[in-house]
């Protein structure tokens, strides 16, 4: 339990995810300590606790029982979250999952009768970051007027090596929507509201491969909202920018960057935007961007507090970008 005013997480899986932005971030937070790790390469697990000073557990149940971990993260391939998760709500302690929570409707509905399903929380980092913030606080305070138009597009780069295990098979990864573009369609997701159609095309261009190479579509959302999607991971050579545009009865609104992290530019009736630009970008380091310290930092709160933050995604809020992801696919 939570010693110290620090919340103990135990995580599952120690590949990059975790060494980019979960072990740094949960180190850095003055109430989060990293106590425990465990992977199905024991090596793996081993190296990463000598690494970052934790302890290396022998097995998933050894993990699941310690009565001092208030909170087990995932880092593991998509396809086993599902499973994971119940697994971490049965032993009774806080699950914070990697997007995306889960890949079909069946699986969000399992999650969903779990009696202890408001105890998880998914991984939507992006939601904390200034420029989405400011977003979503203008389209909230309905200064943009009635919002007309919202186009979506992520501009990456990933080499055939990147696709050499689990990231390369469709069935395990779910696609390029839930891997690259989850974040964005999170956030389009939560601007628009619910889709009421959902027109995609998809092309797989490499041989080593079934993902999905570049995606289009157009969406109708239920209030109205127009929608385009353009998300690519084959635009040479690295990664470019994740961006959204909204425009409304007021004025519009852009923010990019390499995440959704840049206000590119901002134009409303009435309203002096001009020092917009500076006030709510940031410099980020890569793709993951600063936010996952925020993510723990906030779920810390809830922990410690009950006091849930309102960028902190809830396991039925991130279930239901799961769904908005699989109306995609399903058209296809």
């Amino acid at each position: 339990m939570t010693q110290g005013n620090k919340v103990q997480y135990g995580v599952i899986g120690v590949g990059r995810v975790f060494h980019s932005v979960h072990a740094p971030g949960l180190q850095k937070g003055e109430q989060s300590n990293l106590k425990a790790v465990f992977d199905i390469n024991q090596k793996s697990a081993k190296e990463a606790a000598e690494k970052y000073g934790c302890e290396a557990k022998e097995s998933l149940a050894a993990l699941l029982q310690d009565p001092v971990l208030d909170v087990i993260t995932l880092c593991t391939p998509h396809d086993t979250h599902k499973d994971l998760i119940l697994q971490v709500l049965n032993s009774g302690k806080y699950c914070l999952c990697e997007k995306p929570i889960c890949l079909t409707e069946e699986e969000a509905r399992e999650i969903a009768r779990h009696p202890n399903q408001d105890k998880l929380f998914c991984v939507y980092q992006n939601r904390f970051n200034p420029a989405v913030r400011f977003v979503t606080e203008l389209v909230g305070n309905g200064e943009l007027g009635k919002i007309r138009l919202c186009s979506v597009a992520l501009r990456w780069w990933r080499g055939d090596d990147y696709f050499s295990d689990w990231h390369g098979e469709m069935k395990r990864v779910g696609g390029m929507l839930f891997n690259q573009a989850s974040h964005i369609l999170d956030i389009m997701r939560l601007v628009c509201g619910e889709a009421e159609t959902v027109s995609a095309v998809s092309k797989t261009f490499r041989s080593v491969t079934d993902v999905d190479d570049v995606c289009v579509a157009n969406v109708a959302f239920k209030n109205g909202i127009i929608g385009n999607v353009e998300v690519s991971t084959y635009v040479r050579p690295k990664d470019w920018e994740v961006s959204m545009l909204l425009v409304g009865d007021k004025g519009v609104v852009k923010i990019g960057g390499l995440s959704v992290n840049e206000v590119e530019y901002a134009d409303i009736e009435g309203k002096d935007m001009s020092g917009a630009k500076e006030k709510y970008s940031e410099e980020i380091p890569h793709g993951y961007g600063n936010s996952h310290p925020r993510v723990f930092e906030a779920l810390n709160h809830y922990v410690l507090k009950g006091e849930l933050h309102p960028c902190l995604v809830t396991g039925k809020e991130a279930s239901e970008t799961s769904r908005f992801i699989t109306k995609f696919y399903k058209t296809i």
